[in-house]
C-alpha cells in the first residue's frame, strides 16, 4: 500500500517572481498549477457554480447511490444499523421543503437559520434554502439563548428550522427577534403549541411540505448570491458574521478537487463536526461532487466510536482534539499491554514511519499491529482530514502509521471559505500546512512591531493573507472589521506563518496571542500550549502572561483517563474534582510542563513557574467548555473569558511568586 517513492513530493509551494515587495514576502500559489487560479469544480460543466448546481449535478448523476442515512431507534430504545435514502429521494424531499419556503412569500435571499445537531432534516432544509435562492444562517448545537437571540436578531431571520431539543430556546427567544415562522423537524406535541407566542407559526417538518400547494421551480441563483451569513464563534465579544456567497463555497470546493482530494460513489463519510462549521460544511458538499454517502451520528458525541463501527466510514474529517484523543487511546492502551508488547509496537510505529516517509509500507508490521489498531475506526478509512487548527506533527505522523490511510491537512478559516493551503497527497513532511490550494494565493506580509519580517532568516515569516475568489464579502453589519480585514483584496488570517526550506507554509503564531513579557520577551501562548499539550497527564492548558509580570503561569486540567490510574498509585483517594487538589497532583503537572518545554528546547522564560489545577470536568472530560463560555464550539480557547474565569487564581499565584 502506499505512493511509490518515485510519486513523493519533496518540494510544494510556487513562488511568483518579482512579486516580493518591501513589506511582503513573494506571492505563493499551488506548485501544480502556477500559473491559474481555478473557480469552477469541473471544467467541462462551467454551469455548475453554484452549491444547488453541485446538489442539482448530484441528483441526477448519482440517483441511485446512497446520500443520507441515520440510525433509527426502535420501540424499546435501543439504536439500529444505518438505514439511507438516495440522491434522487433527498432530492424529491428537498424539492418538496423548497416549495412550502416559497409559499412563505419571503423576500428575494431572506436569510433563513437552521439550528441542531447534524441530521438529515438539517442538510435537507439547508439545500431547500439554496434551491430557493435564499441565504443560510447556521447556529451551533451549543449557543445558549443569549448567543442565538443576538444572531438571530443581528441577521433579521424570519424563518427557524429547528430540532426538538432546541425548540424551547427558539420559543424563548423569538418574542425579541424578527421570527414569524419555526418548522421543527420532528412532531410537534400540544405543550409547545401552547407555548407559542402570538404571531409566530409553529410546524413539523412535514406538515410545512403539506402546506406546499404546488411544485415551484428553484430560483434563479447566481454565483454572487450569499449562500451563507456563517457566524464565527469568536474567542472574543460578538459573534461576527461571516457573509459567503455561493462562489466563495465553490471555489474552495473546486480548489480542494485540484489538490487532487476526490470523493468517490463508493465513499462513505462519517458527519459528526457541526455543520454551522464551514469545516464540515465543505466536505459535505465534496461528498455531494462524488455522490458519496454521509451517515449522521446519534448526536451524542460519547457514542461516536459506536456510530463508526456501524458506518464504517472511509472518509473521515477531524480537529486535533479529536485526533488526540485517538492518540490518547492508542498510546493508553500500549503502554498498559506489558513490556514485550509496548516494545514491539513502538519498533513497528519508527519502523514504518520510516516506510510511509518514502510511499511504502511493510506489509508484515500491518498483519500484526496495524491491521488491528485501524479496526478502532472501522477499519475502511482510507483519508483523514485535519481543520480548523494546526495538526501537531507527532499526531499526524502517528495517524498515518497507525490507521494505514493518507492523512490531509488543511488551513483556511471562514472568512475565505476553508480552503486555503492543504498538504498534498504524496507529501510526506509532518507539521506544516503545505502550500496553497490552486483557488487562492498567499503571501507573508510583514508584523514589525513581533518582529515577524520577510527578510527573516533562514526563514521569511509574516501575517498569512490570501487572496481569491473564495474569500469572503465582509462581515455582516461590521463595515469597519471588514475593513480591517479585507485589505486590497487581501484577507488578513491574523496568523503568522513562515516559508520552510521546501517551501511549505508552518503557522508558528496567532497575532492577538502574542503577548510581552515585564522583560520585553514576546510570548506565544499558542505554540506554549501545543507543546505542553504532549503531555499524557494534560487534557487541556491556559497559558497566561502580561505586560506587568516576568514570568507565565498556567491553569491546567488534568488528562482524566491517564491521572486516574496514577491518582490510585499515589493512593490519592475521593472524586477526581477532589483528588486533583492534592498537591502532589500540582508538582507532577508542572514538572510535566518542565519536561516538555526541555524537550522542545524552550527558553527559561517561555516555560511557567506555577500552575493552578482545574478538576472539575464535564462528561468530555472538559474543565474548559462551551458552556462555560471557555471554549469555541471548535474547542479553541476563549482566552478573555479563561482569564476572568480564573482571575483570583492567577493573581493567587503571582503573589505566591512574588512572596517566594
Amino acid at each position: 500500500m502506499g505512493l511509490s517513492p518515485s510519486t513523493l513530493i519533496d518540494r510544494v509551494g510556487y513562488q511568483v517572481p518579482n512579486s516580493a515587495t518591501e513589506t511582503s514576502s513573494p506571492i505563493i500559489r499551488n506548485s501544480k498549477q502556477p500559473n491559474k487560479i481555478i473557480s469552477l469544480p469541473f471544467e467541462d460543466e462551467p454551469d455548475v457554480n453554484t452549491l444547488w448546481r453541485i446538489f442539482e449535478r448530484a441528483t441526477k448523476k448519482f440517483k441511485d447511490n446512497d446520500m443520507l442515512g441515520y440510525r433509527p431507534v426502535n420501540d424499546e430504545g435501543s439504536v439500529g444499523p444505518y438505514t439511507f435514502e438516495t440522491y434522487g429521494q433527498v432530492g424529491d424531499e428537498v424539492a418538496k421543503i423548497g416549495s412550502a419556503i416559497a409559499q412563505l412569500n419571503l423576500d428575494p435571499h431572506s436569510t433563513i437559520s437552521i439550528f441542531g445537531v447534524n441530521s438529515m432534516g438539517w442538510v435537507k432544509s439547508l439545500l431547500a434554502v439554496w434551491r430557493q435562492g435564499h441565504v443560510c444562517v447556521p447556529l451551533y448545537d451549543t449557543l445558549g439563548a443569549e448567543s442565538s437571540k443576538f444572531i438571530l436578531r443581528d441577521a433579521k431571520v424570519t424563518t427557524v428550522f429547528c430540532e426538538k431539543a432546541k425548540i424551547d430556546q427558539v420559543l424563548e427567544v423569538v418574542d425579541h427577534c424578527d421570527v414569524t415562522t419555526v418548522i421543527q423537524f420532528e412532531p410537534v406535541d400540544d405543550e409547545h403549541r401552547a407555548k407559542v407566542p402570538e404571531g409566530v407559526t409553529l410546524l413539523s417538518l412535514d406538515e410545512f411540505k403539506a402546506q406546499a400547494e404546488k411544485a415551484v421551480p428553484p430560483a434563479d441563483i447566481s454565483p454572487d448570491d450569499l449562500a451563507y451569513v456563517m457566524y464565527t464563534s469568536g474567542t472574543t465579544g460578538n459573534p461576527k458574521g461571516v457573509r459567503l456567497s455561493h462562489c466563495n463555497v465553490v471555489t474552495s470546493t473546486a480548489g480542494l478537487l485540484g489538490m487532487n482530494v476526490t470523493i468517490y460513489q463508493h465513499d462513505v463519510y462519517l458527519s459528526y463536526l457541526p455543520l454551522a462549521h464551514i469545516f464540515e460544511a465543505i466536505v459535505e458538499v465534496m461528498c455531494f461532487t462524488g455522490g458519496a454517502s454521509i451517515g449522521f451520528y446519534q448526536g451524542n458525541v460519547r457514542l461516536l466510536m459506536d456510530d463508526i463501527q456501524a458506518l464504517r466510514p472511509t472518509v473521515f474529517a477531524g480537529v486535533p482534539r479529536v485526533y488526540s484523543r485517538f492518540y490518547d487511546k492508542v498510546t493508553q492502551t500500549v503502554e498498559s499491554s506489558g513490556w514485550l508488547k509496548q516494545t514491539l509496537f513502538n519498533f513497528a510505529m519508527g519502523n514504518q514511519l520510516g516506510n510511509v516517509q518514502n510511499g511504502t509500507r511493510n506489509a508484515l508490521w500491518d498483519a500484526l499491529i496495524f491491521n488491528k489498531t485501524k479496526e478502532r475506526l472501522g477499519g475502511r478509512i482510507r483519508l483523514m482530514v485535519s481543520g480548523a487548527a494546526p495538526l501537531p506533527a507527532h499526531i499526524m505522523d502517528f495517524l498515518k502509521v497507525v490507521f494505514c490511510c493518507d492523512v490531509l491537512q488543511g488551513y483556511g478559516m471562514t472568512e475565505n471559505a476553508a480552503a486555503a493551503c492543504a498538504t498534498p497527497l504524496g507529501y510526506a513532511r509532518a507539521g506544516t500546512i503545505g502550500e496553497p490550494v490552486p483557488c487562492c494565493e498567499i503571501k507573508l506580509e510583514d508584523v514589525p512591531e513581533l518582529e515577524y519580517t520577510s527578510k527573516d532568516k533562514p526563514f521569511p515569516r509574516g501575517e498569512i493573507c490570501i487572496r481569491g475568489k473564495n474569500v469572503f464579502h465582509g462581515y455582516h453589519n461590521l463595515p469597519d472589521k471588514t475593513a480591517e480585514t479585507l485589505v486590497d483584496g487581501w484577507l488578513h488570517t491574523g496568523d503568522i506563518g513562515q516559508i520552510v526550506d521546501d517551501g511549505s507554509i508552518q503557522v508558528i503564531d496567532r497575532k492577538k496571542n502574542i503577548f510581552k513579557l515585564a522583560h520585553g520577551e514576546y510570548v506565544a501562548a499558542e505554540e506554549l500550549e501545543g507543546i505542553f499539550h504532549r503531555s499524557k497527564y494534560i487534557g487541556q492548558i491556559f497559558v497566561y502572561g502580561d505586560s506587568t509580570q516576568p514570568t507565565l503561569v498556567a491553569i491546567v486540567v488534568p488528562d482524566k483517563e491517564t491521572l486516574e490510574p496514577w491518582l490510585r498509585e499515589q493512593g490519592i483517594e475521593g472524586d477526581f474534582a477532589t483528588a486533583t487538589q492534592d498537591p502532589r497532583v500540582n508538582v507532577l503537572l508542572l514538572e510535566e510542563i518542565k519536561r516538555e518545554g526541555k524537550a522542545a528546547k524552550l527558553a527559561s522564560f517561555k516555560i511557567p513557574k506555577a500552575v493552578h489545577v482545574e478538576g472539575e470536568v464535564n462528561e468530555l472530560m472538559q474543565g474548559f467548555t462551551v458552556q462555560n463560555g471557555c471554549l469555541t464550539p471548535t474547542f479553541k480557547l476563549r482566552r478573555p473569558q479563561l482569564k476572568a474565569r480564573y482571575l483570583k487564581q492567577i493573581n493567587d499565584m503571582y503573589a505566591h511568586q512574588a512572596s517566594k
